[in-house]
Order: structure tokens, then sequence, then C-alpha cells
């Protein structure tokens, strides 16, 4: 059951290329939402991400990566044959406390979903 709509409203059909022009833009505004969200609210110095944007279908890729813990925490390690009376290293590897916590997913999609509402909406 197919049917076609004709509209022969100029001001409408502005309004939808408007809006369609608004989606196509999103491509530029995700990597600046991540990384605004990293600096912000992961407090990440030195925030990364890496794009890529795809062949056929011309779509964009952003992806970040997120380690579970402190990218300084090692596992411990046997001694392997050393001695066990040795004083023990006073380095500091890092917390046990997992980087990407549930809330922090909240906050980078509540900003994706503003990000499209934004850029959605009828005006």
């Amino acid at each position: 059951m197919a049917f076609e709509v004709k509209v022969e409203s100029e001001a409408l059909l502005q309004q939808f290329e408007a809006m369609q022009n608004r989606v196509a833009e999103l491509d530029q505004k995700v990597p600046e939402v991540f990384l605004d969200w990293q600096r912000e609210d992961m407090n990440r110095k030195f925030p990364r991400i890496d794009e890529r944007t795809g062949g056929q279908d011309a779509s964009m890729t952003a992806t970040t990566l997120i380690y579970p813990r402190s990218r300084r925490s090692r596992p411990t390690s046997n001694t392997l044959g050393r001695s066990t009376n040795r004083k023990q290293s006073r380095r500091v590897l890092g917390g046990k406390r997992p980087i990407l916590r549930p809330f922090l997913v909240e906050m980078l999609f509540a900003r994706m979903v503003e990000m499209c509402r934004e850029s959605i909406k009828w005006r």
C-alpha cells in the first residue's frame, strides 16, 4: 500500500530542507560533543577520539579508548625467584575504581540527546 504526498508550499519545503541540512551537520557536532564530555564529565586532561568516515554511505564514526581502570594500574606480578624480603615499592599504581561508571554513560547519553533535539526540532 503505497501513497504519495505532494506539498506545494514553498515555506514548508524550505523548513524540510533546513532540517535536512541540520541533520547532515551532525557529523561535525558529534566529535565536538564527545570531546566536551571527556573534558568536562570524565575530567580528562588530554581527550582524544578517532574519527573515520565510511565509504559508501559517507557516515562518520567517532570512537575513543576507555580503559577499565587507570592506565597506570598494572597487575601484580609474581616474584619469579626473587627474594620476598625486599622493601615494597611505593609507586602509586592508580585506583581500583572503574573509569567509565554508569552515571558517566548517562551523562554522555544526555549530551547526545540534547544535541539531536537542537538539530531536529521544527523552527
